[in-house]
Protein backbone atom coordinates (compact mmCIF):
# COMPACT_ATOMS: atom_id res chain seq x y z
CA UNK A 1 0.00 0.00 0.00
CA UNK A 2 1.02 3.30 -1.36
CA UNK A 3 1.87 5.75 1.94
CA UNK A 4 1.64 9.74 1.72
CA UNK A 5 3.50 12.35 4.05
CA UNK A 6 0.91 13.20 6.69
CA UNK A 7 2.39 16.70 6.25
CA UNK A 8 0.32 18.75 4.08
CA UNK A 9 3.00 21.40 3.52
CA UNK A 10 5.35 18.84 2.24
CA UNK A 11 4.95 18.48 -2.02
CA UNK A 12 7.82 16.47 -3.14
CA UNK A 13 7.13 13.18 -0.56
CA UNK A 14 9.78 10.11 -0.41
CA UNK A 15 8.13 7.97 2.20
CA UNK A 16 11.39 5.70 4.06
CA UNK A 17 10.26 2.53 5.80
CA UNK A 18 11.76 3.65 9.68
CA UNK A 19 11.16 0.31 11.51
CA UNK A 20 8.39 -0.88 14.11
CA UNK A 21 6.90 -0.20 17.31
CA UNK A 22 4.66 -2.78 19.31
CA UNK A 23 1.01 -1.69 19.85
CA UNK A 24 0.37 -2.72 23.41
CA UNK A 25 -3.39 -2.78 23.41
CA UNK A 26 -3.86 -4.97 20.32
CA UNK A 27 -0.36 -7.29 20.61
CA UNK A 28 0.44 -5.75 17.33
CA UNK A 29 3.96 -4.85 15.32
CA UNK A 30 2.92 -1.32 13.42
CA UNK A 31 5.36 -0.04 10.64
CA UNK A 32 6.81 3.10 11.08
CA UNK A 33 7.87 5.45 8.31
CA UNK A 34 9.74 8.54 7.56
CA UNK A 35 9.27 11.41 5.09
CA UNK A 36 13.06 11.85 3.33
CA UNK A 37 12.00 15.16 2.42
CA UNK A 38 9.98 17.19 4.89
CA UNK A 39 11.75 14.34 7.99
CA UNK A 40 8.28 13.90 9.08
CA UNK A 41 7.87 10.45 11.11
CA UNK A 42 4.97 8.50 11.11
CA UNK A 43 3.21 5.12 10.99
CA UNK A 44 0.74 2.73 9.60
CA UNK A 45 -2.11 3.54 11.89
CA UNK A 46 -1.62 7.77 11.66
CA UNK A 47 -4.99 9.21 9.77
CA UNK A 48 -6.82 5.70 10.61
CA UNK A 49 -10.31 5.89 12.36
CA UNK A 50 -8.48 4.31 15.50
CA UNK A 51 -5.99 6.77 15.30
CA UNK A 52 -4.77 7.04 19.65
CA UNK A 53 -7.67 4.78 20.52
CA UNK A 54 -6.23 2.69 23.46
CA UNK A 55 -9.12 -0.35 23.58
CA UNK A 56 -9.03 -1.34 19.85
CA UNK A 57 -9.68 -5.01 21.22
CA UNK A 58 -13.22 -4.39 21.93
CA UNK A 59 -14.15 -2.50 18.14
CA UNK A 60 -14.84 -5.85 16.28
CA UNK A 61 -17.24 -7.39 19.21
CA UNK A 62 -18.72 -4.15 19.36
CA UNK A 63 -19.84 -3.73 16.20
CA UNK A 64 -21.45 -7.67 16.91
CA UNK A 65 -23.08 -6.58 20.34
CA UNK A 66 -24.96 -3.48 18.63
CA UNK A 67 -26.40 -5.51 16.50
CA UNK A 68 -27.44 -8.24 18.97
CA UNK A 69 -30.53 -6.40 20.65
CA UNK A 70 -28.06 -5.09 23.20
CA UNK A 71 -27.96 -2.16 24.98
CA UNK A 72 -24.76 0.44 25.35
CA UNK A 73 -25.28 -0.10 28.94
CA UNK A 74 -25.29 -3.62 28.91
CA UNK A 75 -22.62 -4.12 26.01
CA UNK A 76 -20.37 -1.72 29.10
CA UNK A 77 -21.43 -4.19 31.50
CA UNK A 78 -20.67 -7.44 29.03
CA UNK A 79 -17.13 -6.20 27.91
CA UNK A 80 -16.52 -4.99 31.45
CA UNK A 81 -15.40 -1.62 30.34
CA UNK A 82 -16.63 2.06 30.82
CA UNK A 83 -20.31 3.34 29.33
CA UNK A 84 -18.50 6.34 28.07
CA UNK A 85 -16.41 3.98 26.52
CA UNK A 86 -18.95 2.46 24.59
CA UNK A 87 -20.55 5.14 23.68
CA UNK A 88 -17.66 7.34 22.24
CA UNK A 89 -16.67 4.09 20.30
CA UNK A 90 -20.38 4.13 19.11
CA UNK A 91 -19.90 7.35 16.91
CA UNK A 92 -16.56 6.35 15.47
CA UNK A 93 -18.05 2.83 14.26
CA UNK A 94 -21.53 4.91 13.07
CA UNK A 95 -18.85 7.36 11.60
CA UNK A 96 -16.45 4.66 9.71
CA UNK A 97 -19.31 2.26 8.63
CA UNK A 98 -20.92 5.28 6.56
CA UNK A 99 -17.99 6.01 4.95
CA UNK A 100 -17.59 2.16 4.17
CA UNK A 101 -21.04 1.84 3.20
CA UNK A 102 -20.72 4.82 0.61
CA UNK A 103 -17.54 3.64 -0.89
CA UNK A 104 -18.98 -0.17 -1.07
CA UNK A 105 -22.20 2.03 -2.82
CA UNK A 106 -19.86 3.18 -5.33
CA UNK A 107 -17.83 0.57 -6.30
CA UNK A 108 -20.31 -1.87 -6.91
CA UNK A 109 -19.72 -3.86 -9.19
CA UNK A 110 -23.19 -5.46 -10.30
CA UNK A 111 -26.11 -2.75 -10.20
CA UNK A 112 -29.05 -3.75 -8.45
CA UNK A 113 -32.00 -5.02 -10.82
CA UNK A 114 -34.60 -5.58 -8.14
CA UNK A 115 -35.03 -3.66 -5.23
CA UNK A 116 -37.68 -3.35 -2.49
CA UNK A 117 -38.72 -0.16 -0.61
CA UNK A 118 -40.39 0.07 2.26
CA UNK A 119 -40.31 2.43 5.78
CA UNK A 120 -39.76 1.66 9.49
CA UNK A 121 -41.92 3.96 11.93
CA UNK A 122 -39.77 4.17 15.24
CA UNK A 123 -39.82 6.74 18.05
CA UNK A 124 -37.36 9.26 19.20
CA UNK A 125 -37.35 9.09 23.20
CA UNK A 126 -41.72 9.76 23.11
CA UNK A 127 -44.51 7.59 20.75
CA UNK A 128 -45.32 11.64 20.33
CA UNK A 129 -41.93 12.04 18.70
CA UNK A 130 -42.10 9.47 15.65
CA UNK A 131 -39.10 8.95 13.10
CA UNK A 132 -39.41 6.88 9.94
CA UNK A 133 -36.55 4.96 8.33
CA UNK A 134 -36.77 4.48 4.38
CA UNK A 135 -34.56 1.73 3.39
CA UNK A 136 -33.70 -0.31 0.62
CA UNK A 137 -33.04 -3.90 -0.24
CA UNK A 138 -32.03 -5.45 -3.24
CA UNK A 139 -34.53 -8.65 -3.93
CA UNK A 140 -31.79 -11.16 -5.36
CA UNK A 141 -28.77 -10.81 -2.95
CA UNK A 142 -30.49 -9.74 0.36
CA UNK A 143 -28.08 -7.01 0.78
CA UNK A 144 -29.59 -3.66 2.19
CA UNK A 145 -28.31 -0.87 -0.03
CA UNK A 146 -29.54 2.25 2.10
CA UNK A 147 -31.45 3.83 4.73
CA UNK A 148 -32.21 6.94 6.10
CA UNK A 149 -33.67 8.38 9.60
CA UNK A 150 -36.37 11.36 9.12
CA UNK A 151 -38.52 13.24 11.48
CA UNK A 152 -42.32 12.87 10.73
CA UNK A 153 -45.28 14.22 12.51
CA UNK A 154 -47.08 12.45 15.04
CA UNK A 155 -50.12 11.00 13.44
CA UNK A 156 -53.23 9.03 14.50
CA UNK A 157 -55.23 9.38 18.14
CA UNK A 158 -51.58 10.87 19.06
CA UNK A 159 -51.31 13.76 17.09
CA UNK A 160 -53.21 16.12 18.87
CA UNK A 161 -51.78 15.51 22.22
CA UNK A 162 -48.15 15.94 20.72
CA UNK A 163 -48.88 19.13 19.09
CA UNK A 164 -50.55 20.28 23.07
CA UNK A 165 -47.22 19.17 24.73
CA UNK A 166 -44.24 19.93 21.50
CA UNK A 167 -45.82 22.16 19.58
CA UNK A 168 -45.69 21.49 15.81
CA UNK A 169 -43.63 18.55 14.48
CA UNK A 170 -42.40 19.59 10.78
CA UNK A 171 -41.87 16.46 8.21
CA UNK A 172 -39.12 15.72 6.86
CA UNK A 173 -39.58 12.60 5.18
CA UNK A 174 -39.50 13.97 1.58
CA UNK A 175 -35.69 14.91 2.57
CA UNK A 176 -34.76 11.39 3.69
CA UNK A 177 -36.14 10.02 0.63
CA UNK A 178 -34.34 12.27 -1.50
CA UNK A 179 -31.22 11.08 0.70
CA UNK A 180 -31.84 7.20 0.20
CA UNK A 181 -32.90 7.78 -4.40
CA UNK A 182 -29.56 9.55 -4.42
CA UNK A 183 -27.23 7.27 -3.03
CA UNK A 184 -28.79 4.16 -4.78
CA UNK A 185 -28.37 6.09 -7.98
CA UNK A 186 -24.91 4.22 -7.50
CA UNK A 187 -25.50 0.56 -6.78
CA UNK A 188 -28.71 0.24 -8.67
CA UNK A 189 -29.25 -0.17 -12.61
CA UNK A 190 -31.57 2.60 -14.51
CA UNK A 191 -33.64 -0.22 -15.81
CA UNK A 192 -34.87 -1.73 -12.44
CA UNK A 193 -37.48 -2.88 -10.72
CA UNK A 194 -38.77 -1.14 -7.96
CA UNK A 195 -41.39 -2.57 -5.57
CA UNK A 196 -42.86 -0.85 -2.29
CA UNK A 197 -46.14 -0.25 -1.10
CA UNK A 198 -48.88 2.21 -1.65
CA UNK A 199 -46.93 5.18 -0.29
CA UNK A 200 -48.04 8.24 -1.48
CA UNK A 201 -44.29 10.01 -1.49
CA UNK A 202 -42.40 6.94 -3.34
CA UNK A 203 -43.61 7.25 -6.95
CA UNK A 204 -42.18 11.12 -6.97
CA UNK A 205 -38.91 10.12 -6.06
CA UNK A 206 -38.71 6.95 -8.40
CA UNK A 207 -39.85 9.20 -11.51
CA UNK A 208 -37.36 11.93 -10.62
CA UNK A 209 -33.77 9.16 -10.37
CA UNK A 210 -35.48 6.14 -12.10
CA UNK A 211 -37.68 7.06 -15.32
CA UNK A 212 -36.77 4.30 -17.16
CA UNK A 213 -38.05 1.86 -13.89
CA UNK A 214 -40.50 -0.39 -13.69
CA UNK A 215 -42.79 0.88 -10.31
CA UNK A 216 -44.94 -1.86 -9.15
CA UNK A 217 -47.14 -0.67 -5.84
CA UNK A 218 -48.75 -2.76 -3.48
CA UNK A 219 -51.39 -2.57 -1.08
CA UNK A 220 -50.14 -2.77 2.93
CA UNK A 221 -51.26 -6.07 4.93
CA UNK A 222 -52.04 -6.58 8.18
CA UNK A 223 -49.38 -7.24 10.23
CA UNK A 224 -48.46 -10.71 12.29
CA UNK A 225 -47.73 -11.26 15.26
CA UNK A 226 -43.81 -12.78 14.11
CA UNK A 227 -41.39 -10.79 13.20
CA UNK A 228 -42.45 -7.68 15.40
CA UNK A 229 -45.45 -6.81 13.41
CA UNK A 230 -43.22 -6.80 10.24
CA UNK A 231 -44.01 -10.03 8.65
CA UNK A 232 -47.62 -9.85 6.87
CA UNK A 233 -50.29 -12.28 7.17
CA UNK A 234 -51.11 -13.02 3.63
CA UNK A 235 -49.86 -16.00 2.24
CA UNK A 236 -47.78 -14.35 -0.20
CA UNK A 237 -46.40 -11.36 0.75
CA UNK A 238 -44.92 -9.20 -3.12
CA UNK A 239 -42.53 -7.87 -1.01
CA UNK A 240 -41.18 -10.39 1.84
CA UNK A 241 -37.21 -9.32 1.38
CA UNK A 242 -37.80 -5.35 2.52
CA UNK A 243 -40.29 -6.96 5.26
CA UNK A 244 -38.21 -9.84 6.52
CA UNK A 245 -35.29 -7.37 6.70
CA UNK A 246 -37.03 -4.58 8.35
CA UNK A 247 -38.33 -7.72 11.34
CA UNK A 248 -34.93 -8.48 11.50
CA UNK A 249 -33.87 -5.17 12.15
CA UNK A 250 -36.52 -4.58 14.81
CA UNK A 251 -34.85 -7.84 16.38
CA UNK A 252 -31.07 -6.82 16.86
CA UNK A 253 -31.29 -3.04 16.91
CA UNK A 254 -32.23 -2.05 20.63
CA UNK A 255 -33.91 0.72 20.26
CA UNK A 256 -36.29 0.45 17.39
CA UNK A 257 -37.63 -2.71 19.23
CA UNK A 258 -41.44 -2.12 19.71
CA UNK A 259 -43.11 -2.19 23.77
CA UNK A 260 -39.02 -1.23 24.97
CA UNK A 261 -37.57 1.02 27.67
CA UNK A 262 -34.67 1.21 24.89
CA UNK A 263 -35.27 4.19 22.80
CA UNK A 264 -33.24 6.70 20.49
CA UNK A 265 -32.41 10.06 22.34
CA UNK A 266 -31.09 11.30 18.53
CA UNK A 267 -32.03 10.91 15.06
CA UNK A 268 -28.78 11.52 14.41
CA UNK A 269 -27.51 8.71 16.24
CA UNK A 270 -30.14 6.14 14.98
CA UNK A 271 -28.70 7.37 11.78
CA UNK A 272 -25.27 5.86 12.98
CA UNK A 273 -26.92 2.70 14.30
CA UNK A 274 -28.19 1.96 11.04
CA UNK A 275 -25.06 2.16 9.12
CA UNK A 276 -23.49 -0.06 11.63
CA UNK A 277 -26.70 -2.18 10.58
CA UNK A 278 -26.37 -2.04 7.10
CA UNK A 279 -22.41 -2.57 7.43
CA UNK A 280 -23.02 -5.74 9.39
CA UNK A 281 -25.41 -7.30 7.78
CA UNK A 282 -24.10 -6.65 4.06
CA UNK A 283 -20.57 -7.91 5.14
CA UNK A 284 -21.01 -10.48 7.93
CA UNK A 285 -24.25 -11.46 8.63
CA UNK A 286 -25.14 -12.76 4.68
CA UNK A 287 -21.71 -14.05 3.86
CA UNK A 288 -22.34 -16.36 7.14
CA UNK A 289 -25.57 -17.50 5.90
CA UNK A 290 -24.39 -17.86 2.32
CA UNK A 291 -21.57 -20.09 3.75
CA UNK A 292 -23.74 -22.17 5.93
CA UNK A 293 -26.15 -22.92 2.97
CA UNK A 294 -23.93 -23.77 0.50
CA UNK A 295 -21.68 -26.14 2.92
CA UNK A 296 -25.38 -27.70 4.00
CA UNK A 297 -26.20 -28.40 0.24
CA UNK A 298 -25.91 -31.59 -1.07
Amino acid sequence: MKRNCPNPNCFLPHILKNGFYFRKDDSRKIQRFKCKNCKKEFSASTGTYEYNQKKRRVNYPLLKLLNSKMTQRKIADFLNINPKTVARKFDYLGIKCAEKNKRWRKRACKKALNIQIDDLITKEKTKLKPLSISIAVDADSRKILDAQVSVIPSFGHLAEISRRKYGPRKSEHKKGLDKLFKNLRHCVSPFCIIKSDQHKNYPDFIQRYFPKAEHESFKSERGCVAGQGELKKTKFDPIFNVNHTLATLRDNVSTTVRRSWCVTQSPVRLQYHMEIFIYYINHYYLKKLNTKRSLSAP
